[in-house]
């Protein structure tokens, strides 16, 4: 029994101490609790604010120099195929392949004899009805009426044959409708044509004409009168042409505009069928406000961007938009010169965001953003490389200062 009064005795002393402890523990996290103010009540801490970080840019009015490079085709300034209304039998070709022509130069003959006979008994016809009218005439009063106007209309009707006759034989004749080249002579003297078959095709060579396809973003920065360079591998130097025709409508297969550039050729190099590259270049004549289209954000309501001012706070500016120039956009109101906007970092922004400015550049030189680090780099030709370890030259002391450390 009092063996088993020690074992308890002693259990209870082992427990005392870890109860002591856990009731203090709680007692002192309680206090810390009750010691530590209440965050929100801290007047010593303040608010957290996030800032968006950015890159801006400030505006300075410039000219717009504007480049479009595509690809062409030559064509003939005109062309022509010739032939035959009323078709037959071909009597006669005057010219071959490679020909100079001039305007109204005989080209074949085709079933002119035939035609011209049926001319000559049109007019045999006429003049049998107007001796027939004129004999009635001399009766007088012993000629009915009636016979006296079958005459009269016998003779229009012979004379309207006649003119028929004439016209059919006229175009047996193929004449060149305008001064150029003989590019195609696909039948023979002796072969028979059927109506509207070709016999001979004329083309104009000079000047040249150089068909482009421009998308329909690229179409309004460009107008008729124009210039445009022109090379080609058969030529040793651009030519410069002038923009002679903008279709009014978009092809509805590729939908896209066809663009004629009309280019000097007097000694006939350019050729149909060669494949061209024409330089489009045009320049705004006056200095006005132009940025780049990815500066603007579109909303429902309006396009704008976000002017940053002295206290560094995202400012919504809605804008006035004029001519687009391929990707820039001419701001007719809203913006001033020397106005700072957000460039880069602008899509998420709301009106009054805070923000962190990562870098400034100018807007805009050629269309594009010239920032402060990239202009000390062209100004100064090219940024002074940092050397590597490997290219360090060592100082006179640095053996001494080695050492010295060592020891």
């Amino acid at each position: 029994m009092k063996r088993r009064n020690t074992i308890l005795l002693l259990a209870t002393l082992a427990v005392a101490p870890n109860l002591v402890a856990c009731d203090g523990g709680e007692s002192q996290e309680e206090a810390g609790k009750a010691a530590e103010p209440a965050a929100g009540k801290d007047p010593k801490r303040a608010p957290t604010v996030v800032a968006t970080r950015v890159e801006v840019a400030t505006i300075q009015p410039t000219t717009a120099t504007l480049r479009l490079v595509r690809p062409g085709e030559v064509e003939p300034s005109r062309d022509a195929n010739l032939a035959s209304a009323t078709g037959g039998l071909i009597e006669s070709i005057k010219v071959e392949v490679g020909d100079q022509v001039k305007s109204g130069q005989l080209i074949a003959k085709v079933d002119s004899s035939l035609m011209g006979a049926q001319a000559s008994l049109a007019r045999v016809e006429v003049d049998d009805a107007e001796r027939e009218l004129e004999r009635l005439q001399s009766m007088g009063s012993a000629v009915a009426k009636v016979r006296l106007d079958q005459a009269e209309t016998r003779v229009a009707r012979a004379k309207a044959q006649a003119r028929v006759a004439s016209i059919q034989s006229g175009r047996t004749y193929v004449k060149a409708p305008f001064a150029g080249l003989v590019s195609t002579v696909p039948l023979e003297r002796g072969e028979f044509t059927p109506p509207g078959g070709v016999i001979a095709r004329v083309i104009q060579l000079d000047p040249a004409v150089v068909s482009v396809s421009v998308a329909d973003r690229d179409v309004g920065t460009l107008s008729e009168g124009g210039t445009a360079s022109v090379t080609t591998g058969g030529l040793a130097r651009p030519t410069i042409g002038k923009i002679s025709r903008i279709d009014p409508a978009a092809d509805l297969r590729t939908r896209s505009f066809v663009v004629e550039v009309e280019v000097p050729n007097p000694d006939g190099k350019l050729r149909p069928g060669m494949i061209a590259t024409v330089d489009f270049q045009s320049e705004t004549t006056s200095e006005q406000i132009i940025v780049p289209q990815d500066l603007l954000v579109t909303k429902l309501e309006d396009n704008g961007v976000f002017v940053v001012e002295d206290d560094s706070v995202a400012r919504w500016r809605p804008l006035v938009l004029g001519a687009v120039l391929q990707d820039q956009v001419v701001v007719l109101e809203g913006l001033s010169p020397g106005e700072t906007v957000v460039s880069v970092g602008h899509r998420g922004l709301v009106d009054g965001d805070p923000l962190l400015i990562a870098r400034r550049g100018a807007c805009c030189t050629q269309g594009r953003i010239v920032y402060d680090d990239e202009a000390k780099v062209a100004r100064g030709g090219q940024a002074a490389a940092a050397p590597s370890e490997g290219d360090t030259e060592p100082s006179p002391n640095e053996g001494e200062e080695e050492s010295e450390a060592k020891q």
